[in-house]
């Protein structure tokens, strides 16, 4: 499936079985921490391998797949980073024929070590620190695996977007003798951009004499479809007194024009908002669509509040 948006499209099939992918995904970056980012489809790969008879994540069988225009099967493809640095890749097939794998493969454990060209030996499912990774499992079948690998290439961009990959693999359950050996190809578009959002409250607002609250109104904007939080403070000071209330209210934000919002602050104490001049720090959050990551705006200024 090629991507056709800045956003993660959603294979047919994916759809239904990408949540057992990503719980792979999830244990398996949690063995080595750092980042991991969102698992998308990839433009175009394959993925292929074959066991010896009796190995037994293989079942002693060959497997090949490809992902592109007009195949049947899925492919997706996660990076995981380091301080920024991509430290090593899964790949994830949901087949059409209904087999289901995943293959990690990353750099030594330790601080911000790049997966980088090269032949890494001695690695294992759950390496100790200074020890590469090397895990494919899938169709119900998984072993504390351990093995080689070798990148030919590979090339990450922002947030750990796999642009392409490159590999070999060989791996064998522990204390077997029989192997499965196979290599695994990825190719994408450039990155997607990152979304960006802005944030504006504008200069009037409204103080309501019968509830003492603070009406509030701005826009946000963005360069993608996200919903977002958008919340901050009021605060004014009434006769020496100062009085803050805070509020909190969702934005779908729209591409491509300002999205309008309105909220009210409830003041904290016994004194009311009045009419004058106010502040409000505020901000607006979301998650990034595409890589997954935490996007914030953030502003600070005055308005002034009329009495109704």
């Amino acid at each position: 499936m090629r991507l056709r948006s800045t956003r993660k499209i959603a294979h047919p099939r994916v759809t239904a079985r990408l949540a057992t992918a990503l719980a792979f995904a999830a244990v398996a970056s949690g063995l080595l921490g750092g980042g991991t980012a969102q698992a998308y489809e990839v433009e175009s790969g394959s993925f292929a391998f074959s066991g010896d008879p009796g190995e037994y994540i293989s079942a002693g069988q060959s497997y090949a797949y490809t992902d592109g225009e007009g195949s049947p099967d899925g492919m997706t493809v996660q990076g995981y980073t380091s301080n920024g640095v991509g430290t090593g890749v899964g790949v994830f097939v949901d087949s059409a024929s209904g087999d289901i794998w995943s293959l990690h493969l990353e750099a030594p454990w330790g601080p911000s070590q790049p997966l980088v060209p090269g032949t890494y030996t001695g690695a294992k499912a759950n390496p100790a620190p200074g020890e590469p990774r090397i895990e494919l499992r899938g169709n119900g079948r998984d072993c504390l695996a351990e093995g080689s690998f070798t990148i030919r290439s590979v090339e990450f961009a922002t947030h750990g977007y796999v642009k392409s990959l490159d590999a070999s693999f060989e791996q064998h359950c522990p204390g077997a003798t029989e192997s499965l050996r196979g290599e695994v190809r990825v190719s994408n578009p450039e990155p997607p951009a990152e979304t960006v959002l802005g944030l504006q409250v504008a200069a009037d607002g409204v103080a309501d004499r019968d509830t003492g609250r603070a009406t509030v109104h701005g826009t946000v904007t963005c360069n993608s479809p996200v919903t977002v939080q958008s919340y901050g403070t009021v605060s004014q000071t009434v006769e020496g007194v100062v009085v803050r209330g805070s509020y909190r209210t969702e934005v779908a934000c729209v591409p491509g024009e300002p999205t309008p919002w309105t909220a009210q602050a409830t003041p904290t104490g016994t004194v009311p908002f009045q009419r004058g001049e106010a502040t409000v720090t505020a901000r607006t959050t979301g998650t990034d669509p595409f890589y997954g990551h935490t996007i914030t705006s953030d502003y600070t200024g005055t308005l002034q509040l009329a009495k109704r």
